[in-house]
Formats: structure tokens, C-alpha cells, sequence
């Protein structure tokens, strides 16, 4: 390997940390990882539908940093070392495949190739499940027959497994690939084929089997099942696909019928490229045919295979003249990088208004607080609803799959802070109503009242103490018929308010004396 590609490719990843635009799976990430090392379950008290070896394995990361507010910079430098990790493995099964040079090329043009080199950089779960699988791959391309190369190619499969459960696709359209391509061949070496098979299950059954374990240990197994599963499995309500699985499930059964003829008149090597090649193309094509919901980092570790094929087809086939492959390839590598910078400009800190954000959160709320996020964004506080409000569950809410009970759980939590998110229509007009914004678009309990000649009515949702305000200064009224004054502690329901002459806030006190301030009112 040329290990000056890599560190290019390093400088470049370094360079644009701060460059693309938030995700929301980040900080959602985030908080299960911070929740852990506050000493809660990954399930049982915090809601996830991933796997738990991503959170478990940042989770000491999370507690060394500590609450602060530029920490998904840091952790998406910790995600670094996977694509590095996805790099690498690329490498080996590039060159053991092909050659050096192409091994070279593959890294240079997955490395800079957008949906990679701008997704692997978020703090995700991909990040780690498509280097696992990769790795996993690179060892089972390196195994050459030998059952501990297949245990250790296992380990790596079910550790992917244990991040993410997108694997178990992945794995089926491996399988159903390698019986099409190597059947003969294992019913001719079926003692070796056997006993390989059995490393390779041996290993796939170690870390998803030590977690089940330590869930049932711990009485979150329940939990785990309906996070994991029974959440992402149950029906959002929207039609399914039924016309378009038929058609893929019609496609890739012809893909398999045409690999297994064509492989018959191949050589060992040309087999594994035929397996990379096929593989890929129908775990895009389920993707973009009947995956419920397909994003970018859905195809992140197939991408890698198809750059594979693409510059060992241009390579192997001799269409470019001598010294076209080194031009073809700097092209390519040119097109992705102007597609990178086009997307997230180097120059720009994509993360400066989620870090003004953490701010506010960090320091105008306490340990002990609760703050609603649609999710996770304020990580470093405890949510009052459990679910995350992600596209499964806006499609159940807009469905009638889901209660849009998520005011009771405010009211029941006593949560005085929220952060604007993609909330179901009761939930979003009770946080309007109970929440003012203010501050790096944190909102802080609140109401506002108009100007009033006379005595007017207001009722209060969440008891406290707040403040009353014009917005910049705290004024002093008269609340209830008491004495006047600017800060009061409220009760919940109903207060009258003497005549005032201009429109007031009423506010939250702790946030107030952090220095959160409202915004105008229109």
C-alpha cells in the first residue's frame, strides 16, 4: 500500500471535521453513548434501535470528554480510525483480487468518493458496521482454506452484526452469492467446506451472543427485542412495497441463475470478483427497490466493492490507451473531490450553530433536567419521552400508529427546555404554546402576553419559577392580586395579570439568570 494516498486522504478527512452539515443520527448516537456512561441500559432507559456495540465501545470516550459543547467534533475525529479501517480492508481485497496498482487506485477513488468520504465522516453507526463488514471480507478474501482465518472472518461479520442489523441482508445476499458461485466446488471439498462453514458460524456467534447474554444478565433483553426489532419491524401505517419486492426478488433470482452458469468457467480469483461484483449490485438494487428508507449510508459498505469492479474492469480490459488508467483515475478522483467541496466547503463550520446550541443547553440546564429533542440533540440531558422522533415514527404518528401523547410527558417530567425538531401536530402547538425561543434556538418555558389596559387571564402549564421580562429587562407586575415584583413562583393553572402597557414575557428563571434570552415577539 501507499501509505502517502492514505495520509492525504487522513489530511483531508481532518481538514473538513467541521465541514458537512449535521445529521440528526449524530447527537442521537451521542446520547446513547453519554447515557451509558452516566451508568444507564441501552435499552431499558434509553431508547435505540441499533445494535449496542457502537455506543459500548464510545461510551468511555463520552464520559472522558465530558459536557461539552464541541463534541461531536471530537467524535467524529474518534470515527476516523473506521475509514481508515474500511480503507485498509479495501486494500487487501483489492490486491488480493487484482494488483497493487489497482488496490491503490480503489482506495484513492472510495477514499474521495462523496457519499463515503462525507457520511463515514459523521458520528454513525455505518460507520463502524461497514468497516466490520469490510474487514470481515478482507479476511474471508485472505482465508485460502484456513478455518482460523474463517473464525476470525466470522468475528468480524458478527461484530457488524452487533452494530447494526442492516448486516443480516448483507450476510443473506453473501450466502445466497457464495452457494451460487462455489457450490460445486464446497460438494467436492465438502470435509474443508464443512469445516470452514462451522469456524465462520463459531465466530459470527461471539459478540452478538455476549451481548445477548449480558442483556439477559441484566434484565434488559425485553427491552433490547423492541427496540432493535419489534420497533423497526411494526407497520408505519404507509402502503408496502409488494410490487416492487416481487420485482426485485424476480431480478435477483436471475442475477443468481446468470452467476452460477457463468461461474462454472472461472478460475479461483475470477470467482471472488464475480461474488464482489454481484454481491454489490443487488444489495444497491434492494436498497433502491424495497428499502423502506434508503439513505447514503445504506450503500456504504458496497460502495467500496463497486469502485473495485469499476477500476479492475478498466484496468483488466485494456478500453484506455498506455497511461490511461493513471489519467482515468486522477480524473475520477479530481470529479469526487470538486463534488465534496461543492457539498461542504472546507471553509465552512457546519457545526457552529449545533455548538451555540449545547451551550445553552450545558449551561442553563442542570444534570437533574429533562429537555425534549425530537432526537437526542441535547445529549448531555435525559429525554421525557422515550421514542425518537425519527422517520419511522413521524410516518406512525402521521398514521395514527403512535399516540401523540408527548405533552402529558412534558407536564409529567416537569421539562422547562425544548429544542425545535420535526414534532406530531399536538405535541408541536403544546411546545409552541408553553415554550418561548430564544437563544440558539433553545426554547425555555414561557408564555406571552400582550399589552393589556385592564386585568387579563393567563393560564400556566408547567409550574416554577420564572421571570417576567419585556424581553431585555425584568419588569415588575402584579400577579394574583399580590405586591408587585419581577420574579415569581407559579403554580400551575390559572393567574390574572394587572393592566401593563406593553407585552410582556413570562419566563423561566433558571434560564434567565444563565443569560438565555427570549426572542422578540412578533
Amino acid at each position: 500500500m501507499r501509505w502517502g494516498g492514505v495520509l492525504v486522504l487522513l489530511g483531508l478527512r481532518l481538514l473538513w471535521l467541521s465541514a458537512y452539515s449535521l445529521n440528526s443520527d449524530e447527537p442521537q448516537h451521542a446520547h446513547v453513548a453519554w447515557s451509558l456512561a452516566q451508568g444507564a441500559m441501552p435499552y431499558r432507559d434509553v431508547f435505540d434501535n441499533h445494535g449496542p456495540l457502537f455506543s459500548t465501545m464510545h461510551a468511555a470516550l463520552l464520559k472522558d470528554l465530558g459536557e461539552r459543547s464541541d463534541i461531536l467534533w471530537w467524535l467524529r475525529l474518534a470515527v476516523v480510525p473506521w475509514y481508515v479501517l474500511a480503507l485498509v480492508a479495501t486494500w487487501f481485497i483489492a490486491r488480493r483480487l487484482h494488483s497493487r496498482g489497482v488496490a491503490d487506485a480503489t482506495v484513492l477513488l472510495v477514499g474521495l468518493f462523496p457519499i463515503v468520504f462525507l457520511k463515514s465522516g459523521e458520528f454513525r453507526t455505518d460507520d463502524a458496521w461497514a468497516a466490520l463488514w469490510l474487514s470481515g471480507m478482507a479476511v474471508a478474501v485472505l482465508a485460502r482454506g484456513r478455518a482460523l482465518g474463517w473464525f476470525f472472518s466470522g468475528l468480524l461479520f458478527g461484530a457488524a452484526l452487533s452494530v447494526s442489523q442492516k448486516t443480516l441482508p448483507l450476510a443473506v445476499i453473501a450466502l445466497v452469492f457464495a452457494a451460487a458461485i462455489w457450490a460445486p466446488w464446497w460438494w467436492e471439498h465438502r470435509r474443508l467446506a464443512s469445516v470452514n462453514a462451522f469456524a465462520l458460524l463459531v465466530g459470527a456467534f461471539v459478540v452478538p451472543g455476549a451481548f445477548v447474554l449480558w442483556l439477559v444478565l441484566q434484565h434488559d433483553a425485553a427491552p433490547a427485542w423492541y427496540d432493535i426489532v419489534a420497533y423497526n419491524m411494526a407497520p408505519t401505517g404507509h402502503s408496502e412495497p409488494h410490487g416492487r419486492l416481487v420485482g426485485y426478488l424476480v431480478l435477483a433470482i436471475a442475477i443468481v441463475g446468470g452467476t452460477a452458469i457463468y461461474a462454472r468457467r472461472l478460475d479461483a480469483m475470477a470467482r471472488w470478483r464475480a461474488f464482489v461484483a454481484v454481491h454489490a449490485l443487488t444489495f444497491m438494487l434492494l436498497i433502491w427497490c424495497v428499502w423502506p428508507l434508503p439513505t447514503e449510508q445504506d450503500f456504504l459498505p458496497v460502495v467500496p466493492m463497486a469502485m473495485l469492479c469499476l477500476v479492475g474492469f478498466v484496468a483488466r480490459s485494456s478500453v484506455l490507451p498506455p497511461r490511461g488508467n493513471a489519467v482515468f483515475v486522477a480524473v475520477v478522483a479530481v470529479a469526487e473531490l470538486s463534488l465534496v467541496v461543492a457539498r461542504a466547503p472546507p471553509w465552512r463550520n457546519a457545526l457552529a450553530a449545533e455548538e451555540a446550541q449545547l451551550r445553552v443547553v450545558i449551561d442553563c440546564t442542570n444534570p437533574a433536567d429533562t429537555l425534549m429533542d425530537a432526537k437526542s440533540g441535547g445529549i448531555f440531558r435525559r429525554r421525557p419521552y422515550y421514542p425518537v422522533i425519527e422517520s419511522l415514527a413521524r410516518e406512525r404518528f402521521e398514521n395514527g400508529r403512535m399516540p401523540d401523547d408527548i405533552a402529558a410527558w412534558l407536564i409529567a417530567n416537569h421539562t422547562m427546555a425544548a429544542i425545535d425538531g420535526r414534532y406530531p401536530p399536538a405535541a408541536q402547538a403544546f411546545i409552541v404554546r408553553n415554550y418561548r425561543p430564544g437563544t440558539a434556538g433553545v426554547r425555555m418555558a414561557g408564555l406571552g402576553l400582550p399589552a393589556a389596559d385592564g386585568q387579563q387571564r393567563f393560564t400556566l402549564t408547567l409550574a416554577g419559577d420564572y421571570v417576567v421580562t419585556d424581553g431585555q429587562r425584568e419588569v415588575s407586575v402584579s400577579i394574583d392580586e399580590r405586591p408587585g415584583a419581577s420574579r415569581w413562583v407559579l403554580g400551575a393553572g390559572p393567574h390574572t395579570l394587572d393592566a401593563h402597557p406593553e407585552p410582556l414575557l413570562i419566563v423561566w428563571r433558571q434560564a434567565w439568570d444563565c443569560g438565555w434570552r427570549p426572542r422578540a415577539q412578533p
